[in-house]
């Protein structure tokens, strides 16, 4: 009897402790939700989970106007994913790429998120039950949520009644001790080591899915806490999402019913927990509950769909409101959709103040055109970060309604680059192949009727080729472009373009001013845009800058005279 009064208070007080340090963790949770909102995310994933976060956009249908792997990365987008990224869980982590891989141009979804993140951004008290509760589902590392959930139902499932018999054997064997001690002592010790290998032989095989399970119990039992949420909605400004959740949380808690007592939570570390993992370990009891689980799964993945959608949705447009709460320099842009594009058939864009959302402290520009752009410049003069700047903002417009400058009004594209590209070692292609398909993924873009008009940006058309061949097909190509419908974006070195093209495309460029210091000549950029072509070059200059020899950079400067007046 006293043993048993020992082991009840030992439960009793695991118990108590378990429950204080999950309180503890909730304030310490909700502290942090608090604490992170407006501050900057920054937050970079390890590999395997950058990897991995991938998954759900690929499983998902395209938009009109996708974001490919080539101007994803001309763009430099995981550093602005990162930037975005404070969301509170790995659906959201998930959800938020898949975002900014499918911008959209549908004006009224667009709008609908806009809501959200206001409603968000001025509350505290609905934003912090927001973060709250979708904190309480914590992250998954390595692993994509959604993949090992698609892949459930290729799972095996293994024979119950062996696991089942090996139970009870053990049972069998701790009985024998009060009747046979040293008999049901050795029996226990065997039975316990049979137990303990095949569990472990069975648990490397899924392991994955057990966190995937694990998970999926924290999304099932989310609707006790989205009451909070729904508490502090007193407006009613998320009730649509909400409701969803917490419908298919109940469904979804019809599925996974009375695996709580046997899998163990995400996150839960109690000393309670210990000790029920040794239990599961010998007794093979979340085995069980695992092959249960998987047989009510099948088929039925739509009603975590649902779930895993509305989540997601909520987390990133927290998320973003935090964004535009850090930056405090964005604003809300004016968006034409494709029926009020035919009625103003000159929209193009225009911005005021637009800045790279990469850059702390930027220098911004402001532009008004409706015909193509030529950029001229030195080097290093900003015209490649100019370029990156409005697509960036032109995809943040279409898919979390934002965009880094004063005010930004455009049509709704989809954004195309052609900018960092590189040799493909792999294929054996050189640059100028390489580059050749790049642009002509564009022009066939262009040429689709049924897409969205196309936003293109071009940096230095054609450089993989000799100077008079780039000219004369940078020509063509350009004038193609103009011709298709969208807008294009273009920088180059060529001057003869600007001319060649004058009419068809605008001129714009950046400049450097050159100042003496000392004996030697010092130059500076402030990135900022001006009408015309560019009259000024400053390649030569630089080598002097950067510690070339006198001799050779009056060579080359001597050089250059002579062509540029014809006489070599």
């Amino acid at each position: 009897m006293e043993v048993v009064l020992v082991i009840v208070a030992c439960l009793i007080f695991f118990a108590g402790k378990g429950i204080y340090d999950r309180k503890n963790a909730e304030r310490r949770l909700r502290t942090r939700v608090i604490r992170e909102y407006g501050s900057k995310a920054d937050r970079k994933l390890d590999e395997g989970r950058a990897q991995s976060v991938a998954y759900y956009c690929r499983s998902k249908a395209r938009s009109s106007c996708p974001v490919d792997d080539i101007t994803w990365n001309d763009l430099d987008m995981d550093s602005v994913y990162y930037l975005l990224n404070s969301c509170k869980s790995s659906v959201g982590d998930e959800y938020l790429y898949y975002l900014l891989r499918n911008p959209i141009d549908d004006i009224d979804a667009l709008k609908e998120r806009n809501r959200v993140i206001n409603a968000l951004s001025k509350d505290e008290k609905l934003r912090t039950e927001t973060g709250f509760f979708i904190g309480m589902l914590g992250s998954i590392k390595n692993i994509s949520v959604y993949e090992y959930i698609c892949r459930l139902k290729n799972v095996e499932i293994d024979s119950s009644a062996k696991h089942i018999l090996q139970a009870l054997l053990l049972a069998a064997a701790i009985g024998v001790i009060f009747f046979e001690p040293v008999v049901g002592i050795f029996a226990t010790i065997a039975m316990f080591s049979v137990n303990i290998i095949s569990y472990f032989r069975r648990k490397s095989q899924i392991e994955c899915y057990f966190s995937i399970f694990s998970y999926i119990l924290l999304m099932a039992g989310a609707a006790k806490n989205i009451k909070k949420v729904k508490d502090a909605d007193v407006n009613g400004e998320l009730k649509e999402y909400t409701g969803r959740i917490e419908s298919s949380s109940a469904k979804l808690r019809n599925l996974t019913r009375g695996a709580e007592f046997f899998l163990n939570p995400m996150g839960a570390g109690d000393l309670l927990q210990s000790i029920l993992d040794y239990l599961r370990m010998a007794f093979h009891v979340d085995l069980i509950a695992f092959n249960l689980m998987l047989r009510r799964f099948y088929d039925r993945q739509e009603v975590f769909d649902e779930l895993f959608e509305n989540v997601g949705f909520l987390d990133c447009m927290l998320a973003a409101a935090s964004y535009r709460e850090w930056t405090g320099d964005t604003c809300e842009p004016i968006l034409i959709g494709s029926a009020e594009a035919a009625e103003k058939p000159d929209a193009g864009m225009s911005f005021e103040g637009l800045a790279h959302p990469l850059i702390e402290d930027p220098v911004v520009n402001s532009l008004k055109t409706a015909k193509p752009v030529l950029l001229t410049g030195s080097n290093a003069s900003g015209k490649s970060t100019f370029l990156k700047a409005i697509a960036i903002n032109a995809i943040l417009a279409q898919s979390i309604y934002t965009a880094r400058a004063e005010n930004y009004e455009a049509r709704c594209y989809h954004v195309m680059s052609s900018m960092a590209l590189q040799d493909n070692l792999f294929s054996g292609e050189s640059y100028y192949i390489v580059e050749i398909r790049s642009l002509k993924r564009i022009l066939d873009e262009f040429a689709n009727a049924a897409g969205a008009p196309v936003l293109a940006f071009i940096d230095e058309v054609l450089r993989g080729t000799n100077t008079v061949e780039r000219i004369a097909a940078s020509c063509e190509i350009l004038k193609a472009l103009s011709e298709s419908g969208g807008l294009t974006f273009a920088a180059t070195h060529d001057i003869e373009l600007t001319y060649r093209l004058e009419g068809t495309y605008s001129n714009y460029h950046f400049e450097e001013e050159v100042s003496e210091n000392g004996h030697e000549n010092e130059v500076t950029f402030d990135y900022k845009l001006r009408d015309g072509r560019s009259t000024t070059r400053n390649a030569i200059k630089l080598l002097s800058m950067l510690g070339f020899d006198r001799k050779i950079v009056e060579a080359a400067q001597k050089s250059a005279e002579s062509l540029q007046n014809g006489t070599i």
